[in-house]
């Protein structure tokens, strides 16, 4: 079941930008009920893997079982820490629009617009309740999308996975719109493009909105890019050599990932978003940090790596024409954005704290606006996401957000810092996180519905994965083994998943046992070496292990010690046909100095072979 919800949800965020971005009501509605669907099979899913396998996971007998549990508890307790504060959100936003639960704290304006009507209104927070129950109907369908994007993405495929079907997605409405715009055809789909019909915008309206898509797709291709990538260069070779495995062992997933990150960045120079190719520049910037931070590559290859990216985009500008390098050049100032932010933090100063409703900002706005700007347009979107949220909820609920997207990537700062496994999606979505959250600053573009939920799905299956980290934690010599495997292909693929211990483990190791198997003999120790792993040595293990070998694989030592075991038997006419490995015979001196003493008639009982011991045949050597 949850494979089914995974490709479900993958395919829902990924055609949630085919129809306008989902800015629509039907489109955003359908996405809001498709994602409670998915939650409602979730949640019923789990409730009975609970029911079905507790009792079983309980009986395993896994000594490994107890503390993988103890793990999934740990992301389960932060899943539901997040969750609470989302609730404690939703639950602000729905008191502000609800006349019987935000009353007493009703707006000032439905007391004028009463007493102008002369007649009563239910009064409320929030300047108008029916956007505001909208708007958090599409507010819980984001919070769904990262729910159970980090539930589910708590398996490394499904992670790859995800942000492949992301960057896939993204190639192929880049090559829409790419395909529109050099076609001639001023068309969105069936309709006509009234705005922007000089830039890129593929299946969206806003360039600006597009660019901020764009640019999280690109950076989700660079995962796959830097797994065939560190594929191919994880041997230390020459420049000949690296150009062999380039030619020889390369796979479609390098000139796809390659194709459409080019693609990409045609396409966002070609919006002709100058905050866009900003703040994906300053993304890029933070991923090679990232990746060099975590150690994934080393200070010259971030070096090569600045000087390529900086040529590829100087490139990628010359070749897709003049409309953003006139648009960086150009001596435009944003005075009407600068006027909407100053009328924003108007409306702020008048409810700090309870603000004036969710979805009310156009009517909060031109409240406040005291006639110090004019405007040619509507003005019903802030242009800066942190300061319409601060309008429309208040500044606690506008930090209550910030620390929610806060936790999920600071996981995954904290897990580039600690240089763990799959670093590479935890520097992707902190470099996604920095491209919409400083875009957001200046834009809308994260509450588009399409990109809200592209957001969600790569921030939560991040976070699931960088939490998703189970170290092994193998003892010898009373020192903790402390090393990182490089590309961690014993690793767990989830947080469920015993660890494989690495190779070097397995290697049979000399074992003294604490006490004596075989009975003492003079000249020898009574405590033969046996050999063991060191993967069952941690917690002071001494269980002996059976080794099984023969003569071709017997060591030196082992053979001399039962040659003279046998040579000794003979003289006593015991029969030689078996043969104790394990006895300890006298030093080979003193078997040499009594060879012409006599023999006694028969074997003394200290030569019997002992019933534990293993037992070897031996052919039968030319006596000395």
């Amino acid at each position: 079941m949850s494979s089914i919800i995974f490709w479900a949800l993958l395919g829902i965020v990924c055609l949630a930008p085919l129809p306008l971005a989902s800015n629509r009501p039907l489109p955003w509605s359908l996405l809001s009920l498709a994602v409670g669907v998915l939650l409602l099979l979730w949640g019923a899913s789990r409730l009975v893997d609970a029911m079905r396998s507790g009792l079983a996971r309980d009986m395993s007998g896994d000594p490994d079982a107890a503390s993988r549990r103890v793990h999934v508890r740990r992301m389960d307790r932060f899943a539901a820490v997040l969750v609470s504060g989302f609730v404690i959100l939703i639950a602000w936003y729905w008191v502000q629009a609800s006349p019987a639960l935000g009353g007493a704290w009703a707006n000032p304006a439905w007391a004028e617009a009463a007493a102008a009507l002369g007649a009563a209104l239910p009064a409320a927070i929030s300047l108008d309740p029916t956007a505001g129950e909208t708007l958090l109907m599409k507010i819980v369908a984001y919070g769904g999308v990262f729910l159970l994007a980090f539930e589910i993405g708590r398996d490394r495929g499904r992670v790859r996975q995800a942000f492949w079907a992301v960057f896939l997605a993204g190639f192929a409405y880049a090559l829409y719109g790419l395909f529109v715009q050099f076609s001639g055809e001023r068309m969105v789909l069936w309709f006509a493009k009234d705005a922007y019909p000089d830039s890129v915008t593929s299946t969206f309206i806003n360039r600006n909105t597009y660019a901020t898509y764009a640019g999280m797709t690109v950076l989700a291709g660079l995962v796959p890019l830097l797994s065939e990538v560190r594929r191919l260069t994880r041997d230390r070779t020459t420049v000949q050599r690296l150009l062999i495995s380039l030619s020889e062992r390369t796979t479609p997933t390098l000139y796809l990932a390659v194709a459409g990150i080019i693609t990409g960045l045609v396409a966002i120079a070609l919006t002709g978003s100058r905050a866009g190719g900003a703040c994906f520049v300053l993304a890029l910037v933070v991923f090679t940090v990232g990746l060099l931070i975590a150690r994934e590559i080393k200070v010259r290859t971030f070096l090569t790596l600045f000087g390529l990216g900086g040529v590829v985009l100087a490139v990628t500008l010359l070749m897709s024409g003049d409309l953003l390098f006139k648009r960086l050049t150009s001596e435009t100032a944003p005075e009407a954005r600068a006027a909407v932010f100053d009328v924003a933090r108007l409306a702020v100063v008048e409810e700090p704290w309870i603000g004036h409703g969710l979805g009310s900002f156009s009517a909060a706005f031109n409240r406040a606006n005291d006639g110090r700007a004019v405007f040619t347009t509507f003005v019903d979107l802030a242009h800066n996401t942190y300061l319409e949220l601060a309008v429309e909820g208040g500044l606690p609920a506008l930090l209550l957000s910030l620390v929610l997207i806060g936790s999920a990537v600071g996981v995954c700062c904290a897990n580039l810092m600690s240089r763990n496994r799959n670093a590479g999606t935890s520097v992707a979505a902190v470099a996604i996180a920095t491209l919409v959250g400083v875009h957001a600053t200046v834009d809308f573009g994260i509450q588009m519905p399409a990109v809200a939920a592209t957001f969600m799905l790569l921030i939560g299956t991040a976070t699931a994965q960088a939490l998703a980290v189970e170290k092994a934690e193998v003892r010898f010599a009373g020192r903790r083994a402390t090393g990182r495997r490089r590309f961690g292909r014993e690793r767990p693929h989830r947080a469920d998943e015993a660890v494989t211990p690495p190779p070097e483990l397995e290697i049979a190791w000399p074992v003294r046992p604490t006490a004596p198997i075989l009975p003492t003999i003079p000249g020898r120790s009574a405590e033969p070496t046996m050999l063991q792993p060191l993967s069952r040595m941690r917690d002071g293990d001494m269980r002996p292990i059976t080794i099984a070998t023969d003569e071709s694989t017997a060591s030196s030592d082992a053979y001399e010690t039962a040659m003279a075991r046998w040579r000794a038997l003979r003289r006593g006419g015991v029969d030689t046909t078996a043969v104790s490995v394990e006895a300890a015979p006298p030093p080979r001196s003193d078997i040499e100095s009594s060879t012409n003493d006599p023999s006694p008639a028969g074997p003394s009982p200290d030569d019997s072979t002992p019933e534990a011991a293993e037992v070897v045949r031996l052919p039968r050597p030319t006596r000395p």
